[in-house]
């Protein structure tokens, strides 16, 4: 017997793979769309407001990704850095 033990794949079932393959560039044509629909509401938000790209996308990752108080002790540590170089 060897270390490794080959898997066992099942034969191909050519209609299960083109409609795993379509929704798969279903899935991608969505992610294109929704990117350039951020993108569109970013630039809505930098061209109304006056509100930076980056800090934009930046708030909206933070909120997304609910590390809020992560980027509440950076903000602190970087006005910590500019205080004593002040």
């Amino acid at each position: 017997m060897t270390n490794k033990e080959e898997k066992q794949f099942t034969a191909l079932d050519p209609t299960d793979v083109s409609k795993t393959i379509n929704t798969i560039v279903s899935l991608m044509d969505s992610i294109d769309s929704s990117r350039e629909l951020i993108n569109d509401k970013i630039k809505y938000l930098k061209t109304t407001y006056g509100l930076p790209s980056a800090d934009v996308r930046a708030a909206a990752t933070a909120i997304k990704k609910q590390n809020i108080d992560e980027l509440d002790e950076k903000t602190k540590r970087i006005q910590e850095l500019v205080d004593l170089c002040l």
